[in-house]
């Protein structure tokens, strides 16, 4: 990707791809975070740090930057978590559909020897299958994931559950790695604070 598509952070003035950053807009006196935004969007763009978002509501940043006084929800962030995980998992469905996902230990790494693959999803429970792939993703660059249950990916694609999954190379795959990216940062910088 190219630099014509990094902006800074409204928060923090730090410079990120805007595929990977959360849209921030009032709506009725009452701050939303929309992360089905598409990129021609206006709003306050910023980096999906958990910690930043919540500093920002204490320094009351967003209401600085609208020039007016927000309406914040007490579980304003867990819902940011939720729905980035809805839409992954929603987007997950529309993979299946497509016929873009390789599920299953046997098709995933026979995907991974061919090269069709560049996301891997591991049910969090799983740590043998972890190690397995460990090797092979860290040979080529592979995004691994273990941020769902079984029973949460694979009532996402269908099945009562799913141990591992792969996502065939695609602009879906693309998009997906943007959302698990803005996920996995905000959960990250929860970890760390």
């Amino acid at each position: 990707m190219d630099e014509k598509h990094k902006i800074a952070c409204s928060l923090t003035g730090n410079i990120f791809y805007i595929k990977e950053m959360l849209l921030f807009k009032e709506m009725n006196n009452i701050l939303i975070c929309d992360v089905n935004a598409k990129l021609n969007e206006k709003g306050i763009w910023c980096n999906p740090s958990r910690c930043d978002i919540e500093k920002a509501i204490r320094n009351q940043a967003f209401d600085k930057i609208l020039n007016k006084r927000l309406n914040i929800l007490n579980y304003f962030t867990e819902s940011i978590e939720s729905n980035l995980k809805l839409k992954i998992l929603n987007l997950l469905g529309l993979c299946k559909k497509a016929g873009l996902l390789e599920i299953g230990y046997d098709k995933v790494v026979k995907s991974l020897n061919n090269n069709n693959i560049d996301v891997v999803l591991i049910a969090k429970e799983d740590e043998k299958l972890n190690n397995i792939f460990l090797k092979k993703i860290e040979e080529r660059k592979i995004l691994l994931v273990k941020t769902f249950s079984r029973s949460d990916i694979g009532k996402a694609v269908g099945y009562k559950n799913v141990l591992c999954m792969g996502i065939v190379i695609s602009n879906m795959s693309d998009k997906l790695k943007a959302d698990f990216y803005k996920l996995m940062r905000f959960q990250l910088s929860k970890i760390i604070n």
